[in-house]
């Protein structure tokens, strides 16, 4: 099954392969000189929320030069936490390095112009009531296309503490394996109208970590002639094969339970038509993210067709 294939070309387009050239870092609001463009970045503060942390990073680009930018790259401080920008600019994955990503966003600045974009990002751990900081993140700015020049600028990372405090801020480490489990009950089959034959599997999966992943998808076995049709929720469309856990990433301690239609075709005798087997695999743009407890991510399940 390549549905993680299919999601990517989706929702990113395909990923650029673009390496950052080693260059000075630039300290943010540094002015620009004649051959180089600059980034201005402030603080990044993560925000507690109902669903983690969540913040905003503004970003300001000043292009002195007498050429275009050429690619505006910016580093998320924390694996699996970039949620684009606020106007939504068109930016793609480049070569993600140990689970952090860098997103190219495509900014129309020209010669002499200034540009103002603000970035989003959300991490999906329980919050804490001391802060917390997280290192690494940077904007990278480059000028011209055949031999840019590149100039860096990084920003810092602090996640507010439930009690209003950043004051003192503990080093944030997640998880470096995902903690991922799936439970699944039974399908029973009733005859429909047209003949088939359908009904819903009741399927619960859990996410005890925050170990960074973008969706976690179901790797489906079942007997021959069988078929899996939809989820409910739903979400994205759903094969024979496999499909993906409705609802998008999850927060560490998330528990969602959901439906999955199996179906047999007109003609199949009432009665045991098998075992099924599903397999929880978590995934993630940077890299695959292993598994701390994968006897935990397969389940099986009988399916029966029963009625007249």
């Amino acid at each position: 099954m390549v549905i993680a294939t299919r999601i990517t070309t989706g929702a990113l387009g395909a990923a650029l392969v673009l390496l950052v050239p080693a260059t000075p870092a630039v300290s943010a609001g540094a002015t620009g000189t004649s051959d180089s463009a600059t980034a201005t970045v402030g603080r990044l503060v993560l925000e507690p929320s109902s669903r983690g942390y969540q913040g905003e990073l503004p970003v300001t680009i000043t292009n002195p030069t007498d050429s275009y930018v050429s690619h505006v790259l910016i580093t998320e401080p924390v694996a699996g936490s970039w949620r684009g920008t606020t106007s939504d600019e068109f930016c793609l994955v480049t070569v993600p390095k140990q689970f952090v990503r860098t997103f190219d966003c495509a900014l129309p600045i020209g010669p002499g112009e200034t540009y103002s974009v603000t970035a989003r990002f959300e991490v999906l751990t329980r919050t804490r009531p001391y802060a917390m900081s997280a290192g690494g993140g940077q904007v990278a700015v480059q000028v011209g296309y055949d031999s840019p020049t590149t100039t860096t600028a990084a920003y810092r990372t602090v996640f507010r503490g439930t009690t209003g405090s950043l004051r003192h801020p503990r080093p944030y480490e997640p998880d470096a394996s995902t903690r991922a489990s799936i439970a699944v009950g039974e399908a029973r089959l009733t005859r429909q109208a047209d003949g088939r034959w359908a009904g819903w599997l009741p399927v619960t999966v859990r996410y005890r970590g925050d170990a960074p992943h973008s969706h976690l998808e179901v790797r489906a076995a079942l007997p021959a002639g069988l078929d899996m049709e939809a989820t409910d929720p739903a979400d994205l469309p759903v094969f024979a094969t496999g499909f993906v856990v409705p609802g998008g990433r999850f927060m560490a301690g998330e528990v969602r339970t959901f439906r999955v239609l199996v179906t047999a075709p007109a003609g199949t005798a009432p009665g045991t038509l098998g075992t099924g087997e599903f397999v929880l695999a978590p995934w993630y743009e940077g890299g695959d993210v292993p598994e701390a407890t994968p006897r935990d991510n397969v389940a099986t399940f009988p399916i029966e067709a029963s009625g007249s």
